[in-house]
């Protein structure tokens, strides 16, 4: 068995921690996490203990996700069929922090779309498509 590794970071650096990862959340991505714990049976205050949210978060989300009110859940029936996977796919990530992918950056670049998008869906697009998909979607 492994070794359990302990940190111990000042009171200071966990606020500015949990500060960063509620930034971070947009785009309902604190949701997707309580939903996979869900399935996996976790209990709503087991799971508000391991995100560091509250329960009401937790039931929040499973309202929204039988509501069908996550972004995800949103595409537009009109369109969605006529759009290719990574079209979807870059109309989904549009709505998410690059931070959450591991880019070191507050918004997105066209270059770092194409790249993510590469990562995800196999599909290599350049940066001046992305952008071109994008201003058909009605982005600037």
């Amino acid at each position: 068995m492994p070794a359990a590794i302990v940190i111990e970071p000042s009171i200071a650096e966990q606020e500015a921690l949990l500060r960063e990862l509620r930034q971070i959340r947009y785009g309902h991505l604190l949701a997707i996490h309580i939903l996979l714990l869900l399935t996996a049976r976790k209990n709503p205050t087991e799971i508000a203990d391991f995100l560091f949210c509250s329960r009401s978060s937790v039931y929040r989300s499973v309202k929204a996700y039988r509501a069908g009110e996550l972004d995800w859940q949103r595409e537009d029936p009109v369109t969605s069929h006529r759009l290719s996977r990574w079209q979807r796919k870059l109309r989904s990530l549009i709505k998410l922090w690059p931070r959450i992918f591991g880019w070191c950056r507050v918004g997105w670049s066209c270059a770092a779309l194409a790249v993510t998008l590469a990562v995800l869906t196999q599909v290599e697009v350049s940066p001046e498509t992305v952008r071109l998909e994008l201003k058909a979607a009605g982005y600037v």
